[in-house]
């Protein structure tokens, strides 16, 4: 029996809720050639294999589940992924958004052209994910891309990679020690991009692998999202010797605006009060990202390859457990 040609790996934390409709959107795919769907189980406390069991029996897809409780944080559940990963074709993708129908196809296709690549992600609200997978494919993929190959765009010194929809070869993700867990839950899919272009590989975007991303649509979430997203990108600036080349301002240049911003305020009718909050949110993020980071003038701590092993104990690991048709 031969085995299948592309691993999708799902790294969950409190997927319960959401990742049935993920795989229901990889049972349907169009054209696609033989893969394995591999969860990644990061959190004990939820209750995977039950939000699994409906698709024990798919005809489209083998399901494996398996544990990655040692460390939380997706960088870590993905690089135990790659390691589970039993074909040299990887795609990745998240628990609580939906893939295109042409998602697998197209990414194979995309890895037979590049070692890596980054998709194209459709923000989408909240609502239509509550209405079911037909309801969620109407917002982004009523007319399945066609294939297209990936194009080398990122020309500018800060690469981009989406780790919600990015794929490519297990070989060159074993070469580059796969995600770094001193990012945990922010920045390290930007940092593999960094380390990729260092060694030579280059990140093309395939904007024909494409899926619909949940977006996080409250006033908190978002004020949150900005401050760790401003954190982790100055986390990367400093990691990777960028911060010259940054249009992000040194923090206190960025705290004096935003002071400026909520003085004038007032005075300004286009600034709303959630403007100047999300401005305040990334000007404090860069502020802890360049006081956490950047001093003392030495290296954060670094943790490539946590959660990667080595092919030959790959298959022999008591904690994984499979979900097959």
């Amino acid at each position: 029996m031969t085995g299948p040609s592309v691993s999708v790996v799902i790294p969950c934390f409190q997927a319960q809720s959401t990742i049935a409709l993920q795989l229901a959107s990889l049972s349907d795919q169009i054209d696609a050639p033989p893969f394995e769907v591999i969860l990644v189980d990061n959190d004990p406390a939820q209750r995977l294999d039950e939000a699994a069991a409906d698709f024990l029996h798919s005809t489209a897809f083998e399901l494996r589940i398996v544990r990655a409780h040692e460390h939380q944080g997706s960088s870590y559940a993905r690089n135990v992924g790659i390691s589970h990963a039993h074909a040299e074709s990887l795609q990745f993708c998240d628990a609580d958004d939906v893939v295109s129908r042409t998602w697998v196809r197209n990414g194979y296709l995309a890895s037979q052209h590049t070692e890596l690549w980054t998709g194209e992600s459709i923000l989408l609200a909240e609502a239509p994910f509550a209405d079911g997978l037909e309801t969620v494919r109407r917002e982004f993929d009523a007319s399945p891309p066609e294939w297209t190959a990936p194009v080398d765009k990122q020309t500018g010194p800060f690469p981009v990679l989406m780790a919600g929809n990015f794929g490519g070869a297990r070989s060159t993700l074993l070469e580059l020690r796969g995600f770094d867990q001193g990012f945990a839950h922010y920045g390290d899919d930007n940092d593999l991009a960094f380390r990729s272009r260092r060694t030579g590989h280059r990140v093309p975007v395939a904007e024909a692998v494409r899926i619909g991303y949940r977006g996080k649509w409250s006033a908190k979430q978002r004020m949150r999202r900005g401050f760790q997203d401003a954190r982790a990108r100055r986390r990367l600036l400093i990691v990777h010797g960028a911060s010259s080349q940054s249009p992000v301002p040194p923090w206190p240049v960025d705290i004096a605006r935003c002071l400026a911003a909520t003085v004038l305020m007032p005075f300004r009718r286009s600034a709303s009060p959630f403007d100047v909050g999300m401005r305040w949110s990334h000007a404090l993020g860069n502020a802890s990202g360049a006081l956490r980071f950047g001093w003392p003038r030495t290296p954060p701590v670094s943790a490539p390859g946590l959660g990667l092993t080595a092919p030959s104990t790959r298959h022999n690991d008591p904690s994984e457990g499979t979900m097959s048709a």
